[in-house]
C-alpha cells in the first residue's frame, strides 16, 4: 500500500493540500499533511523548518514525499532524512543536489523586496500577484476560504536564510506539473530521467482539482515503480 506525505510550501498552509489528501485517503492510501505551523505562533525559520517538519511527520514504513511549490525543496530534504521510497516535486522548484539551499532564487528575492511591508512583514501570499490565484477555476467559496485560511505572515528577512541539503541522489524521483509556471522545471526533470506527469491547470491545482491531482500523484508513483 502506498504511503504518501504531502508537504506544503511555507508560503501557504496544509489546507492547500488537504483536498488532495482526502482523495488519496478515500482510495485506501495512507496519507498525511504534516506542518510545523501552529496557530498564534510565529512560523519557524527556513533553517529550522525541516527539523520542525520532521517532528510532525507520522511514522510510516516507506513513504513517498510529495512537495508542492517551495515544498519541493523540503521534500528532497525529508526524503534524504527519512530514507523515503521516493520523492515527487508537485509543481515545484528543482532541488539542488546538495549544499546550502535558500527558500527562493535571487531573482524572486528581488521581487519580494518590491512588495509593501507592514512592520517588516510581507502581505499574504495570495496578495502578491496582479491576478487572483484561483482565476479560471470553479473552486467553491468554502474550499477557497479553507485553502487560504492558514497562510502565514512571513517577514521579509525570513527569506535571507538557508539550510544545508544532504545528498538525496539515491532517492527515486518524479515530477507532477500542474501549471505553466514550472514548464522549465518539468523539462529539466525529464532530461534527468525523472518520470513526469503533466496536467493542464493552475499552481493551486491540489486545492481546486484534488481528484486530478491525486490521480497524477498515483500515476507518478507507478511510473517510478513504487506501489
Amino acid at each position: 500500500m502506498l504511503e504518501i506525505i504531502l508537504i506544503h510550501s511555507p508560503l501557504v498552509g496544509p489546507s492547500s493540500l488537504m483536498p488532495t489528501a482526502d482523495i488519496l485517503k478515500a482510495q485506501g492510501i495512507k496519507c498525511a499533511t504534516p506542518s510545523p505551523l501552529r496557530p498564534h505562533a510565529p512560523p519557524p525559520s527556513w533553517q529550522d523548518w525541516p527539523v520542525r517538519l520532521k517532528g510532525a511527520i507520522p511514522d510510516m514504513a516507506s513513504p513517498i514525499i510529495v512537495g508542492h511549490s517551495m515544498g519541493g525543496l523540503l521534500a528532497a530534504r525529508m526524503a534524504a532524512d527519512l530514507h523515503a521510497a521516493g520523492m515527487i516535486c508537485l509543481d515545484a522548484r528543482m532541488p539542488p543536489k546538495s549544499g546550502p539551499t535558500p527558500p527562493v532564487e535571487p531573482e524572486f528575492h528581488d521581487f519580494l523586496r518590491t512588495l509593501p511591508l507592514t512592520d517588516g512583514h510581507l502581505p499574504p501570499w495570495q496578495d502578491w500577484w496582479e491576478v487572483d490565484v484561483f482565476e479560471g477555476t470553479d473552486i467553491s467559496d468554502d474550499r477557497r476560504k479553507a485553502a487560504l485560511s492558514d497562510i502565514p505572515s512571513l517577514p521579509l528577512d525570513w527569506f535571507d536564510d538557508a539550510f544545508d541539503m544532504p545528498d538525496w541522489s539515491g532517492v527515486r524521483k518524479g515530477f507532477v506539473r500542474t501549471s505553466h509556471t514550472f514548464i522549465d522545471e518539468a523539462r529539466s526533470a525529464e532530461a534527468d530521467g525523472w518520470p513526469v506527469v503533466r496536467l493542464k491547470g493552475t499552481h493551486m491545482h491540489p486545492a481546486t482539482h484534488p481528484e486530478e491531482t491525486a490521480q497524477a500523484i498515483i500515476k507518478c508513483c507507478a511510473d517510478m515503480q513504487i506501489s
